[in-house]
């Protein structure tokens, strides 16, 4: 039975202790005096904050543009770079058409040429 006395008064201290110190505690404790100095630091410290938050935000833009404006280069270098390789192509092409068309027109001069003159 004595147990039984002992948990309950402590119970009973711990929920009656609890608040009556934490109203006690806050009633008691001394108001923060309003400091200019502090306050005008945190006016500065959140103004600074705000300014590299805008910095930050102003960066992030940047970068966006900048990433749409390499993607934009680097297709159009692509373009570029297949228009090339199709003239390349269209160049070689021409060439060889005219190397064929040449070797047409010579072999017949270069057979005229052995054939002996008339009959």
């Amino acid at each position: 039975m004595l147990r039984w006395r002992f948990s309950s008064g402590l119970l009973v201290g711990l929920v009656l202790g609890i608040p009556l110190g934490a109203i006690l505690s806050s009633s008691l404790a001394p108001v923060p005096q309003a400091d200019p100095r502090l306050q005008f630091e945190v006016r500065e410290l959140t103004r600074q904050l705000e300014i590299a938050n805008e910095s930050r935000a102003r960066a992030e833009r940047q970068l966006e543009e900048f990433s749409k404006l390499a993607g934009q280069m680097t297709k159009n270098f692509e373009n570029l770079e297949q228009r090339f390789r199709d003239l390349e192509a269209e160049l070689a092409r021409v060439k060889t058409e005219q190397a064929a068309s040449q070797l047409i027109h010579e072999t017949p001069r270069a057979e005229g040429a052995t054939q002996p003159a008339g009959p």
